[in-house]
């Protein structure tokens, strides 16, 4: 049974828009709850008979309507948490489903990953040669601090680079030999104790080349001005589909300006898997 179908057919809305929602998100039961208010939610769960406290939040009963959709499309909960039905997490009171990673990163002891111990910079004489020495240079800035930015928003990418050894040279092409793009990607702890992105980061100016910086992108995760973790992502046809929903253009500089740039939406970071590097696998 359709849990998307059912729940739809029980707002109180008109005919029209209760079918434009449920072909909007047919196969995304996490997808309609979000687009769904409070007050909606609190009816949905008194039809579905879903015990949830009147003081409940509207993540918690955006948690509750998802478990219990879940359960019913699959006749019991014996699937939640498995590649069957991942369990979403809740981020900024939404249901976030986090992909599995697709990319290298360091391993953590913990989840959510704890801030890491502060350390100072070890910057490397040369350049590195490989893709192994970039990524061993990436575990040596965790930890590291990227001092104060000032007014300059590129400060903080440049110091990066620095602290990886890489020779900024101007070129619109990837920062590493033309090959890898280096990226930070700044991160804070919701409510529920998970990270998430702050913001949509940049990737270039309209008049750039996006797709080539994406191509092969080092992600530094910047919690505050600390780096506390990295993602490698090369490209493959699910990147390139995530890239084209997510890849969008917006002002770019101080308020008035007619300059434009290209950004990744938030949401490419839990579909491809960067999340899962940060808050671990999806708990049933």
């Amino acid at each position: 049974m359709n849990a998307v179908r059912v729940l739809v057919h029980r707002l109180d809305r008109p005919a029209h828009v209760r079918e434009r929602l449920a072909r909007r998100h047919e196969s995304d039961l996490a997808g309609l709850l979000n687009a769904i208010g409070k007050d909606e939610l609190a009816q949905l769960a008194k039809h579905a008979k879903v015990a949830t406290p009147e003081s409940d939040d509207v993540a918690s009963l955006r948690r509750a309507l998802w478990r219990w959709g879940a359960e019913l499309e699959a006749g019991g909960p014996s699937h939640l948490g498995s590649p069957l039905q991942p369990v979403p997490a809740i981020l900024g009171g939404r249901l976030v489903h986090q992909a599995p990673p697709r990319g290298a990163h360091p391993r953590s002891h913990a989840w959510p990953r704890p801030m890491p111990p502060s350390r100072a910079a070890e910057i490397p004489h040369d350049e590195p040669d490989t893709v192994e020495e970039l990524l061993a240079a990436a575990d040596r800035a965790i930890g590291v601090p990227l001092g104060d930015r000032g007014r300059d928003k590129g400060a903080w990418g440049a110091r990066a680079a620095q602290l990886l050894g890489v020779v900024e040279r101007g070129a619109g092409e990837p920062d590493w030999r033309g090959d890898v793009e280096i990226k930070t990607v700044p991160v804070a702890r919701d409510a529920s104790g998970l990270w998430r992105v702050r913001e949509d980061p940049a990737i270039s100016t309209t008049g750039g080349a996006p797709l080539a910086k994406l191509a092969r992108t080092l992600w530094l995760v910047r919690a505050d001005t600390t780096i506390l973790s990295w993602y490698f992502l090369e490209w493959d046809a699910h990147v390139a589909q995530l890239v084209a929903r997510y890849l969008h253009t917006r002002p770019k500089g101080p308020r008035g300006t007619k300059l434009r740039g290209y950004y990744l939406h938030k949401r490419f970071f839990a579909e491809c898997g960067l999340l899962a590097t940060l808050n671990g696998p999806a708990a049933p």
